[in-house]
């Protein structure tokens, strides 16, 4: 079955800073590496500054979706996002996968960079796209398991089926990219997974 990569233009916007630095007091960090160990820790005053997007990202991770968008995947009865609120800009969300498909980074060649003995993160990965799976992503919306980026701007790739991806673009919504998934020749599809085996990503 035909799965995609979703991508978005950013929204000229930080959550809580950029790769090397953060602007934002109480965000959780590595006492080692002085990273930050929360992929979805939410600034209360973040307001999203581009809007004219139904799914965008922040310069430091953060896909961020449109009331719209949320709407449109619950309508649809689209799962595997968590759509967290942000409590001075109601009218979009954090995007969360809470369903995660192996990413094959054998393959792909990706590079991990600096890992940190304390907290377990890379300091940079690199090689998310074109996106190569161990699996079939076994929900409609998912997440990468590999974490990808430098620093404090990390996130995972979100994956979407082909009924999404139909789906989605009938809804004439704004900003959202397709990209095919390259699987190789290990690939092997799982079946369907049912509501009740999501479990929140860590």
């Amino acid at each position: 079955m035909p799965a995609y990569s979703l991508h978005c233009p950013d929204n000229d916007s930080s959550m809580c800073g950029s790769a090397d630095k953060l602007f934002l007091s109480g965000v959780p960090i590595c006492l080692a590496c002085g990273f930050k160990t929360d992929l979805y820790f939410i600034n209360s005053e973040f307001r999203v500054k581009r809007r004219i997007y139904d799914l965008s990202a922040t310069h430091d991770g953060y896909y961020i979706a449109s009331l719209k968008f949320k709407e449109a995947c619950n309508r649809l009865d689209l799962h595997g996002l968590e759509f967290l609120p942000l409590p001075s800009d109601p009218e979009f969300f954090v995007v969360k996968p809470i369903a995660i498909t192996r990413f094959d980074f054998k393959s792909r060649k990706t590079r991990f960079e600096g890992l940190c003995s304390n907290c377990n993160q890379c300091r940079a990965v690199a090689g998310a796209t074109p996106v190569f799976l161990l699996a079939e992503p076994e929900s409609d919306l998912s997440g990468t398991d590999i974490v990808f980026g430098s620093g404090n701007s990390r996130s995972r790739v979100i994956l979407a089926s082909e009924h999404v991806k139909t789906s989605l673009q009938a809804e004439g919504l704004k900003g959202l990219e397709f990209q095919a998934v390259a699987h190789n020749k290990r690939f092997k599809p799982f079946a369907a997974l049912t509501r009740d085996r999501l479990k929140p990503a860590p």
